[in-house]
């Protein structure tokens, strides 16, 4: 190889090792610009997900509390309505003393006035209570996410076991204000049937009002606690 060649060969070679370097100074730039956008971008969705959160944690308070007082939102409100003040009134009276004896025509108009008046109540809190399920579902995937991008387990943090102890409480006494209803019209149908309100069948039936009403007051008590807990956060 004359000298002219191992020249060129050389240059060469030096010509790929400045390539290289040149690449991989290029790879190290680019690496080094898609992690700061990709930092950049998640440390955005991360503060975005924190704001949602707490937008959401601000909601929930507020159905939670909503629930409580027996409300409901102007939606559910539009879609489960009562009867009128006027019936409204005379189902409360008649079925206030239902423990006395009713006329048969009473017995008759309270009857009547039950299918219109009966479940409103019951049917609003469950109402606002699967909204209160739904929400807390959005909640816990934002938490989830959160986790994700954290790469820690959040859901402590976030108290999303106390929410969900919650709904399950409050989905709980939908179920007894439900059975309490039926047990109602229970008893007006049996007396209308003809028996007394100290008979067997009614007393069997006014037995288990009162079980109902007491695990309704322990299930009360046990969701009031958690939702002073969440809200005093």
């Amino acid at each position: 190889m004359t000298n002219s060649e191992k020249q060129d060969s050389k240059q060469k070679k030096n010509n790929w090792s400045k390539y290289i370097f040149i690449g991989a100074l290029m790879f190290v730039f680019v690496y080094a610009l898609t992690a700061g956008i990709v930092d950049s971008r998640l440390n955005e969705y991360k503060e975005t997900l924190t704001g949602q959160i707490a937008e959401q944690e601000t909601l929930l308070a507020a159905i939670a509390e909503t629930i409580a007082r027996g409300g409901a939102d102007t939606i559910t409100e539009s879609i489960i309505r009562d009867c009128t003040l006027s019936e409204r009134a005379s189902f409360d009276d008649l079925l206030g003393r239902l423990n006395s004896s009713l006329s048969y025509s009473q017995l008759v108009e309270l009857e009547r006035l039950f299918g219109r008046c009966a479940s409103f109540f019951s049917e609003r809190k469950s109402v606002m209570s699967a909204r209160f399920a739904r929400e807390i579902e959005v909640y816990e995937n934002h938490v989830i996410q959160l986790s994700a991008i954290d790469g820690n387990d959040l859901s402590e943090k976030y108290s999303v076991d106390s929410w969900h102890a919650l709904a399950a409480e409050e989905q709980k006494q939908n179920e007894l204000f439900t059975e309490l209803v039926q047990l109602q019209e229970e008893i007006i149908k049996t007396l209308l049937e003809g028996s007394s309100i100290d008979s067997t069948e009614i007393v069997d039936i006014l037995t288990r009002v009162s079980e109902v009403q007491g695990i309704l007051a322990v299930s009360s008590q046990q969701a009031a606690a958690i939702r002073s807990e969440l809200v005093s956060l």
